[in-house]
């Protein structure tokens, strides 16, 4: 017998999640199949564990500051406290969403399988529950939400202890004394800025570019870059690693190409392989019933629907913005309006805004200055200094600063912001609401802000780029 849902949902994560709450909203018969845990990568190994073992690592380095009237002379700390912290701010995310699953499973709207799920036709899926026999179900649509997983190096194994991934930072039995990142994106930079943060860790990033976060401008990589050398991280940019062992006394020896000439061989304690991620399509039997797939192995979408009409995709399958928690629970939330005909409003990604988790956080909305370039905008720019906003004083701030991005007329149009310090979140909120409603800059010039905050700095950047700042920042160029 083939059982019938209105939805079925292949993945539990956060795209997942949110998309059957949405149809929950709808009313909805559905079933959600998870193969692990519910929550994923966004709260296990992802964008809550990670964030939680920032958060102690921001504290921790508080200790160690010389210009707040104190000094401490002791301390302890210890890596077993730590993970005991972030397991607990995870497990308190997973009851939340668990006490709802089990809500909608008791008014029997939802039922939850933890197995695996292969199409058998477009319209039939096989479930393989991990404890029970294989059943059928057909659906009226599904949605596609596996996430993804670290992507790693055929000829270095993972072993999840000296050799890891992004996965396994939980895991970690003792801060490594010698660390090999190889990469420097997001993830990269994002673990080198934890880690480095604890006394006897160094930390050495290996970059094919010629600096670390190539994606974004160069005036976020060199304040990354400084601000992490200061706290023994060094970097190979423009370098390739040509070899790597791990030894029989445990060290693992590797052997860096520089593009300026030269060959360093290094040691290190321990190895983390943070070179992007890849979508979790394996064994879904798309090849069977026609989705199309790109060659890096993301799904085909337009607007979250595959080529089979009736099957959506959401979440770090499609490509669009993979990476991105925001970015998933919205498309899966819309991919629900859209199969059920409620769609409120379009989907859109030109005010997607993000954090980065590094020293200083980095946060960012829209286009930056190479995407402008590369998209043939004619554009301005202007950047605005923490230190000339009251609670930029206040927090005793270096190295922080705000970037507006606009078109180019006498009253523009925002294209993109970036901010660079601490709180920078709390300002890029502001600016993708600017951009989701096409408002000009004049218009951020007068909102009323609250003082002393951050939010005035991002309203005086704007003031300056019509050349109505209180504070002039070319008056205070030092």
């Amino acid at each position: 017998m083939v059982q019938q849902y209105d939805l079925v949902i292949v993945g539990g994560g956060a795209a997942g999640f949110a998309g059957a709450m949405r149809a929950m909203d709808l009313g909805k018969k559905i079933l959600l199949i998870e193969k692990n845990r519910i929550g994923g990568a966004a709260i296990f190994n992802g964008a809550l564990a990670s964030k939680t073992w920032w958060e102690l690592a921001k504290d921790f380095d508080k200790l160690f500051l010389t210009d707040r009237g104190y000094k401490v002379k002791e301390y302890t700390f210890s890596i077993e406290t730590f993970r005991t912290i972030v397991a607990q701010a995870v497990e308190e995310r997973y009851q939340q969403m668990m006490r709802q699953i089990q809500y909608y499973q008791q008014l029997g709207l939802l039922d939850l399988v933890y197995g695996q799920a292969e199409f058998l036709d477009p319209h039939v899926l096989r479930v393989q529950p991990h404890s029970a026999p294989a059943f059928l179900v057909q659906a009226k649509y599904f949605l596609l939400a596996t996430g993804s997983r670290p992507r790693t190096l055929s000829y270095l194994p993972v072993d999840g202890r000296y050799v890891f991934t992004s996965d396994h930072l939980d895991s970690l039995q003792e801060f490594p004394s010698d660390l090999l990142i190889i990469g420097s994106g997001v993830i990269g930079c994002e673990f080198a800025t934890i880690l480095s943060t604890f006394p006897r860790v160094r930390v050495t990033m290996i970059e094919k570019a010629p600096r670390i976060l190539p994606y974004e401008d160069p005036d976020i990589s060199e304040v990354v870059m400084q601000n992490l050398s200061e706290c023994n991280v060094r970097f190979f940019t423009q370098s390739q690693l040509k070899e790597l062992r791990v030894e029989d006394s445990g060290r693992i020896r590797y052997v860096v190409e520089q593009a300026r000439g030269g060959i360093r061989e290094e040691t290190a304690s321990h190895v983390l392989v943070a070179i992007g991620r890849v979508p979790n399509t394996e064994g879904l039997g798309l090849e069977r019933i026609g989705i199309e797939v790109d060659s890096n192995g993301y799904i085909v979408t337009h607007l979250t629907q595959t080529s089979v009409p009736h099957i959506f995709a959401v979440g770090d399958l499609d490509n669009h913005q993979a990476g991105f928690v925001n970015v998933a629970e919205q498309e899966a939330r819309y991919a629900v309006e859209r199969m059920f005909g409620r769609v409120r409003r379009p989907l859109e990604y030109d005010h997607i805004s993000w954090i980065m988790f590094l020293r200083p956080e980095v946060a960012g909305v829209g286009l930056n200055e190479q995407r402008a370039r590369e998209e043939g905008y004619a554009y301005r720019v202007v950047r605005y200094n923490y230190e000339l906003t009251a609670r930029g004083i206040a927090m005793r701030t270096k190295r922080s600063f705000l970037k507006l991005i606009t078109t180019d007329e006498a009253d523009p149009y925002i294209l993109g912001c970036r901010a660079v310090g601490p709180q920078a979140s709390t300002i890029i909120g502001m600016v993708a609401l600017m951009i989701r409603f096409s408002r000009r800059v004049s218009d951020l010039c007068s909102i009323l802000q609250p003082h002393p905050s951050l939010t005035e700095g991002i309203q005086e950047c704007a003031r300056a780029l019509l050349g109505e700042a209180i504070f002039k920042p070319e008056l205070h160029i030092e």
